[in-house]
């Protein structure tokens, strides 16, 4: 979500660097699992429990602190979010 909302320029390089290694802090993962593509990783994302009417949401970031769920991005930044890793 940090990197996604970075690539859209609604957060700074230095906050998604914090979140970044706030969440590797907590020992949670920053990475997909080995062997995860982005095509896989995309596929199950059809899946998940945030689309609706088969609008996929995402929980992004304006600023540290100000989540928003939205269906309104570019896919084809999801895709290189996703295949960035």
């Amino acid at each position: 979500a940090a990197d996604m909302s970075c690539r859209l320029g609604w957060l700074s390089e230095e906050d998604r660097t914090r979140i970044v290694r706030l969440v590797a802090r907590a020992n949670l993962p920053v990475r997909p699992p080995e062997g995860m593509t982005g095509e896989r990783f995309l596929s199950l994302m059809a899946v998940d429990k945030k689309v609706l009417d088969g609008q996929l949401r995402l929980v992004l970031l304006k600023g540290i602190g100000q989540a928003v769920i939205t269906s309104g991005f570019d896919p084809d930044i999801l895709r290189d979010t996703v295949n960035g890793y």
